[in-house]
Formats: C-alpha cells, structure tokens, sequence
C-alpha cells in the first residue's frame, strides 16, 4: 500500500488493538492516531499481519466496525511492511508469537512508536 501523501520522520506502527478501537468508535485516542496520519502528522504503519488480524477479530466482535476499517485501507493513507521470518522468530523468543509479529514488523518499518493498547503482554515488556 502507499505511504500518506504528507511523508513525516515520525513512523507510527499500529497494532490490532489500536485498529480495533478506531474502526469500533468515531472518537478516542485510537481514532485521533488515525486522522493525525490522514493530516500527515505521522506516517502510519501496519503489517499483513495486523490486516488479517483485524479484521478477524472485527468480523467476530464487531462486524458493523468492518466496513470503516475495510475502507480506511483502500484510502492509501498507510505503508504497509512485512518483517523478515528471521526478525519474527527473534522476536519470539521475547514475546509471544502473535506479539512478535507486531514487534518485529515495528522494528522492520523503523517505527518511532508502537502504538498498542496490549497491556498484558506488549507494553509491559
């Protein structure tokens, strides 16, 4: 997928969690990440990973949310990446493997920041 239109040094990689709350609710701290990349402040990051597993879990606990997320996808407003096995399998041997693809893809785009609201097991390592 294509980068924002307003390239920014500050790379943002969101995780599931993040997209879950925004395509669920029009308001929050998930949803501002969103629109500070769609008004460039940020370059917004994903993986097919965090892809899949959104809208996974969007389909099974929120599937009116499917259609934002569906379409926020299409607008181009995201760069997306995938990690080397290598860099996933050395993350995993620090966190668990569904976490590991997040860190790994973070540390692949050159993230500034990993956005998660994973408390249990990202932003407490």
């Amino acid at each position: 997928m294509a980068t924002n239109h307003h390239p920014n040094s500050t790379r943002l990689f969101i995780d599931t969690s993040v997209l879950f709350a925004a395509s669920h609710s029009q308001t929050g701290t998930a949803r501002d990440l969103l629109v500070a990349g769609i008004l460039g402040h940020v370059t917004l990051v994903i993986s097919p990973f965090v892809i899949d597993e959104t809208r996974r879990n969007l389909s099974r606990k929120s599937p009116h949310a499917l259609p934002f997320f569906e379409a926020f996808l299409t607008r181009g407003l995201v760069h997306t990446v995938e990690p080397p096995a290598a860099l996933v399998r050395q993350a995993a041997s620090i966190n668990a493997y569904n976490d590991a693809e997040i860190v790994a893809g973070a540390v692949h785009a050159g993230a500034t920041f990993l956005a998660t609201y994973d408390y249990k097991d990202l932003l407490s390592k």
